[in-house]
């Protein structure tokens, strides 16, 4: 039976066979009748009706989805609560729950219910590396790193040459902290995937941020840009190499081409520091208040103002 506004199908429910059970199969009968033809009301009045000579998993998971068809939610999931009670592993009752969390904005719910599901569906298919990578990129929302790196990991292992996945991998360890892991990971994507142009500029970036390998550093970010010569976030990248050398000019360069692509935090604070070195502090804090503007809580980008704010009090005569 198929509860067409949700997606959902139920297989009919078990009913012995006395007398009370009897009349629960009719009630129920009924209701997936009235479902049939659009009268929700008519539909939730029979369910009740069935739940109380015998109360079952697929009666609940009805009355849970017309009750959401109705928009009174918390009666909804009240019956698919106590759906899942009757079967913990329903998938239908939590992807039913998991949208009507997002519709209130409980976001962390919602994720806990996707999580079940996808479990679920991991046991039962555990080569499917598909779900996995779902789960790894619900955790990853979540920022639970961790996590999300085990899922990763679980894919590798049964798709070893999957280079998305190890960049992504890659990613997250950098993310959580663990460079070298993150290195080893892009160098593997780069062997198996030379034009991988996404881990061409993540590596070169480590490497300019660590302010080591710089020739090197170049040289990936520029193969990057052939690929995608007008990817802002590749032309910061290499902006910021030039800034490591002491190459300013050339950095601002580069950093200006990416700011009229993109308007964002990170170029604006390369933008203020490469100012810095170059002994323009006005300059240096317009970028870096720029960049405040977008994302106003960067506990670097305010430390480095309140430096540049003391240092110019500092220097300025006494009267």
């Amino acid at each position: 039976m198929v509860c067409a506004a949700f997606g959902i199908q139920t297989a009919a429910p078990a009913f012995e066979s006395d007398n009370a059970h009897a009349k629960s199969l009719a009630s129920y009968a009924v209701g997936v009748m009235y479902d049939f033809y659009g009268q929700t009301d008519e539909a939730i009045e029979q369910f009740q009706r069935a739940s109380e000579f015998q109360d079952n998993y697929a009666i609940r998971l009805r009355l849970g989805a017309d009750y959401a068809r109705l928009g009174k939610l918390s009666e909804a999931i009240s019956d698919l609560q106590k759906a899942l009670e009757f079967d913990p592993k329903n998938v239908q009752a939590r992807y039913l729950l998991a949208l009507i969390y997002s519709t209130q904005k409980d976001y962390n719910r919602a994720a806990q219910e996707y999580e079940s599901i996808l479990k679920s569906f991991a046991q039962a298919e555990p080569e499917n590396v598909e779900i996995y990578g779902y789960l790894a990129q619900l955790y990853y929302s979540q920022k639970q790193y961790q996590k999300a790196i085990q899922q990763f990991e679980a894919v590798l292992l049964l798709d070893p040459q999957n280079t998305e996945v190890m960049f992504l991998l890659g990613a997250l360890h950098l993310e959580s902290g663990q460079e070298d892991k993150a290195i080893e990971l892009f160098k593997r994507t780069i062997a198996l995937d030379p034009e991988h142009d996404s881990c061409l500029n993540s590596l070169g970036y480590v490497y300019a941020e660590r302010g080591k390998n710089l020739d090197e550093a170049q040289h990936l970010i520029e193969r990057a840009l052939a690929i995608d010569e007008n990817n802002a976030a590749y032309l910061d990248s290499l902006g910021w190499v030039y800034y490591k050398k002491g190459e300013y000019q050339t950095a601002l360069t580069y950093l200006y081409k990416a700011s009229a692509m993109l308007k964002d935090p990170v170029i604006y604070e390369h933008i203020g520091d490469t100012y810095l070195k170059m002994h323009d502090a006005e300059k240096a804090k317009q970028y870096w208040e720029m960049s405040l503007h977008l994302v106003p809580d960067q506990e670097q980008v305010l430390q480095k103002l309140d430096r540049l704010n003391l240092n110019i009090q500092q220097e300025m005569p006494s009267e």
